[in-house]
């Protein structure tokens, strides 16, 4: 920014501990980005409202299941009740509810595979995937009736779970099934389907399961009932060869014919035999409770029905969350659009990112309208010209009288009452009620073509019309601008008062008798004989604006472009302050950025820019430049400062 350099203390804005977000420049920036803010926020909606007519309405059936976590069967002793383990336990079973195996089963059973909405999805991506998905499966399939089934159904099967919402409902043990389709009913006849499937799986499974265990125990029943009745004989043998009675218990005197050893023996061939026959009878009864004890933890609570309502698209969901982003998005592009031009539009830009004061800000100049009124006013100097011509004899001179030029350089007098004299006649007022008696001005830009030239004309005209005596200066000896339209017919001037020094300036001055302006050209064909930069240097100048200061309240200086050449540099000793004209969004910010860092002399000698040719829109709510007006002390501050 240009407010690093090392500046005088001039009254420039320096952003000193800004506020990271300024919400009073935010809005403004939104204010004058409106438009694209706009544009960008209904170009949003517009897509939601598209979104919204050629998605498809869609229906969720709902189904609650319950998941009886803690039943037990006769093989099965209670537990307690944990809820981390409840938990997973709920968590598992609603992953079985979306697992393929179910799907594929909900699929064969309501023959989903020739269902129109199955063969063509409305989603585009899914019909892609679909048929990428067949497409891969039909290179690795092995040619068996079971593997290309599982392949054909494949597609299905990832359109169905894309449909599927499996959730569980709170902490409790019940989930909510539910199927989105673009018919109601069958939204709900799947996600009974699918309920229906689970339960089915889960009584299969524990079929299977109680075959399993069936078959087992009856091995084991068998075997042992083979070596119950193996123990029995064992014990039988033993007592006959040991005479021991078989048929009554023995008494006190078989026992005492019988060892310590033999008895030992025999009472454990007895307690093997018992013990293989209580084993035997309990295995028994435990595979006939198995038989009869088939039942699974989980059963439907609610059946699905067909909802009334669509489930999605979600008309307000889908343009609340539009409205939210077009917001969003438009708000960024406002400030995209702001900081990323590299022009001025706002006064509280110019002063950012210049440090320097906004004096004004000017509106684009329409066309003049014809009207009686204007026209008389525009064609007072020509009348004028003509009476005098007249009352002359022929070799008098022609009076050096100003043309009109109500379109551009004299338009602020003849159209008092615009927008464009309001704002040229605010800039006049801080001029003419701040400075000292013969105070020279200049008036430059860093471009060609920005209106330096107008704003120059226009508060000269302003300064003389309210009663002081003003000189315009034309000083932009390559193009001069204000000597094409105010003194076409001009055959001396500037150069002219400069080669003869003891000639006195009137001699070569023009005036407007409607204002009192008088004006200093620069015909063009003089002004080839000189170097401009060596001129607006010479002492000869500075001696000619000295005189000047003496005779005329204030002097007016039109000043070449910075950029392309170093005129105004070489003028900088002439003048006491110095007012910018930039070109409002058009005028690169570095290009005057590095204009006035390349003359530092200049930039400190200026009071302030103004913003010319500002659209009607950006004007109407731009910020109030009044409050950029220099006070005195600060004009005064720069005069008789070292030139450099």
């Amino acid at each position: 920014m240009l407010n690093k350099l090392a500046w005088p203390d001039t009254g420039q804005v320096h952003a000193v501990d800004e506020p990271l977000i300024d919400l009073v420049d935010a809005f403004r920036v939104l204010r004058r980005q409106r438009r694209l803010f706009a544009v960008v926020l209904i170009s949003v909606l517009a897509i939601a409202v598209v979104y919204l007519f050629v998605t498809p309405s869609r229906y969720t059936g709902s189904a609650l299941v319950f998941f009886d976590a803690h039943q037990t069967d006769g093989l099965q002793q209670p537990t307690a009740v944990n809820p981390a383990t409840d938990a997973t336990y709920v968590d598992s079973q609603i992953e079985v509810l979306k697992s393929d195996a179910i799907a594929r089963a909900v699929i064969t059973k309501l023959h989903l595979d020739s269902d129109p909405e199955f063969l063509a999805p409305p989603n585009p991506m899914l019909a892609t995937i679909a048929a990428i998905t067949r497409f891969i499966g039909g290179l690795f399939s092995d040619g068996s009736n079971a593997s290309s089934n599982a392949d054909r159904l494949g597609p299905f099967v990832a359109f169905f779970r894309s449909n599927l919402t499996v959730k569980r409902v709170g902490q409790t043990y019940v989930a909510d099934v539910g199927y989105r389709s673009l018919n109601p009913e069958k939204a709900a006849r799947i996600s009974n389907a699918i309920v229906d499937a689970y339960i089915v799986a889960q009584l299969e499974s524990k079929y299977q399961a109680a075959d399993k265990a069936a078959d087992w125990l009856q091995e084991r029943v068998k075997d042992l009932e083979s070596k119950a009745q193996a123990a029995e004989k064992t014990v039988a043998e033993y007592k006959a060869q040991n005479n021991t009675p078989g048929a009554r218990a023995p008494t006190e005197a078989d026992l005492a014919t019988l060892s310590s050893q033999r008895r030992a023996a025999l009472a454990d061939l007895e307690s093997k035999a018992q013990t293989y026959r209580t084993l035997h009878e309990s295995f028994v009864q435990r595979a006939t409770q198995q038989q009869l004890l088939q039942t699974t933890e989980a059963r439907a609570v609610s059946a699905a029905f067909p909802p009334l309502e669509k489930s999605d698209p979600k008309t307000m969901l889908v343009l609340a969350a539009a409205f939210l982003l077009g917001t969003v998005g438009g708000i960024a592009a406002a400030f995209a659009r702001e900081h990323l031009n590299a022009a001025f539009i706002s006064p509280s830009q110019l002063e950012k990112e210049l440090g320097i004061r906004c004096l004004g800000m000017f509106p684009a100049l329409p066309k003049v309208r014809s009207n009686h009124g204007r026209r008389q006013r525009a064609t007072i100097g020509e009348r004028l010209r003509a009476l005098a011509r007249s009352g002359n004899q022929s070799h008098e001179p022609t009076p050096r009288i100003i043309s009109r030029d109500p379109e551009r350089y004299t338009r602020a007098v003849d159209e008092p009452f615009s927008l464009w004299s309001e704002a040229i006649r605010f800039l006049a007022a801080d001029i003419m009620g701040q400075t000292d008696h013969g105070t020279v001005i200049g008036f430059g830009s860093a471009l060609a073509g920005e209106g330096k030239s107008m704003a120059a004309g226009n508060l000269a005209q302003l300064m003389a019309d309210a009663g002081r005596n003003v000189l315009l200066v034309d000083c932009d000896l390559r193009n001069p601008g204000l000597t094409r339209s105010l003194a076409p017919e001009a055959k001396k001037g500037l150069l002219d008062a400069l080669a003869n020094d003891e000639a006195p300036l009137e001699q070569f001055v023009w005036r407007d008798p409607a204002t009192g302006l008088q004006f200093l050209p620069a015909p063009l064909p003089r002004n080839h004989a000189e170097h401009p930069t060596r001129t607006l240097s010479s002492k000869s100048m500075q001696e000619l604006v000295a005189v000047a200061q003496k005779t005329y309240d204030h002097v007016i200086l039109d000043l070449p472009p910075m950029g392309p050449v170093a005129d105004v540099k070489a003028a900088s000793h002439l003048i006491d302050y110095f007012i910018l004209v930039v070109e409002w969004g058009r005028t690169s910010q570095s290009v005057v950025v590095d204009a006035l860092g390349a003359m530092p002399v200049v930039a400190g000698k200026v009071i302030g820019a103004v913003l010319n040719k500002a659209s009607p829109s950006a004007l109407q709510y731009a910020e109030s430049y009044q409050s950029y007006r220099p006070t005195s002390p600060q004009l005064k501050g720069l005069k008789g400062q070292d030139s450099g």
